[in-house]
């Protein structure tokens, strides 16, 4: 008898927990930001945080790049 491989990434739950946490930490920070340099930091917290969520690091630099060339170099 064969013995079953489990189909699972190796932690992966583990992984996703942190994204999580790095999503939500990169969200508070831009809206604690953009609170005094823009007059909507809800919808900046939320993009750079899905950014960070979906698109991983790759996309959190270029979200924040724009963030940058948008909002903090006024």
């Amino acid at each position: 008898m064969l013995a079953s491989v489990p189909l699972q990434m190796p932690g992966g739950v583990e992984l996703l927990a942190f994204n999580l946490v790095v999503a939500l930490l990169v969200g508070y920070f831009i809206y604690r930001d953009a609170q005094g340099r823009t007059d909507s930091p809800e919808l900046w917290a939320v993009g750079l945080a899905a950014a960070s969520l979906f698109l991983s690091l790759v996309g959190f630099v270029l979200a924040y790049v724009v963030y940058y060339l948008v909002v903090v170099r006024d």
